[in-house]
């Protein structure tokens, strides 16, 4: 089932810089601005700062300069760069789906039971969205006893299952199956939520995607019809 949002939702950055340790900036200039119902896509090689853009865009990481603002219709907007860290845990929970890295939850915990309680779905939903990512036999797992892999892929079904308004994915192609995510990104923006995934230069989400742009140097350079 597809929840219909009826406030467009937004995610916006004004021109982001982030570096570590003193290092050369990993995004210097990356701008983009999602909105609901459309798939933005950001792609580029190994190291371009693809994971360093999802991590700023959910307030994981705070840029050094720049702002992400995300806007919720009829709810009003938030700065998630000035926003206080229970404000950003709340935004997570409740506005912005994220998948950047393996589920944090009890490793004695099942997978089914995991993506059932971090998605605040039934079992059977939970159940349901591994068997679509090509993970069924996962199900009654416990999480302890996975590999980093299937980890991660229990994650990406979470997150999906989420439904929020709002959903950023770091390279998910690396732990679904790219008919079957795209298939379920279809449905994420048909239902108003904005999408924004980064991925390898070849990514099959090309095809599906409303904008593509690709990472180079730290900005983002947009592709063209």
């Amino acid at each position: 089932m597809t929840t219909v949002l009826r406030a467009t939702p937004t995610i916006s950055t004004s021109p982001l810089t982030k570096r570590f340790d003193g290092g050369m900036n990993v995004l210097d200039g990356a701008e983009l601005t999602a909105t609901g119902g459309h798939l933005t896509l950001i792609v580029g090689t190994p190291g371009s700062g693809r994971t360093t853009l999802a991590r700023c865009l959910t307030g994981v990481y705070r840029p050094d300069t720049g702002d992400v603002t995300l806007r919720l219709g009829g709810r009003g907007e938030v700065d998630l760069t000035d926003a206080d860290p229970r404000t950003v845990a709340w935004l997570r929970t409740q506005h912005i789906a994220t998948f950047d890295g393996p589920l944090a939850a009890a490793p004695i915990l099942t997978a089914e039971a995991a993506v059932a309680r971090a998605a605040g779905r039934t079992h059977v939903a939970s159940a349901a969205g591994l068997a679509r990512l090509g993970a069924a036999t996962l199900a009654r797992t416990p999480l302890g006893r996975l590999r980093a892999a299937e980890r991660h892929t229990v994650a990406l079904a979470a997150t999906m299952l989420a439904e929020r308004p709002v959903i950023v994915l770091d390279e998910p192609e690396e732990y679904g199956p790219p008919e079957a995510l795209a298939g379920w990104l279809q449905q994420a923006t048909a239902g108003g939520a904005a999408v924004v995934v980064t991925a390898a230069t070849d990514s099959s989400l090309a095809s599906i995607a409303t904008a593509v742009g690709e990472l180079r140097k730290g900005e983002i350079v947009w592709h063209t019809a």
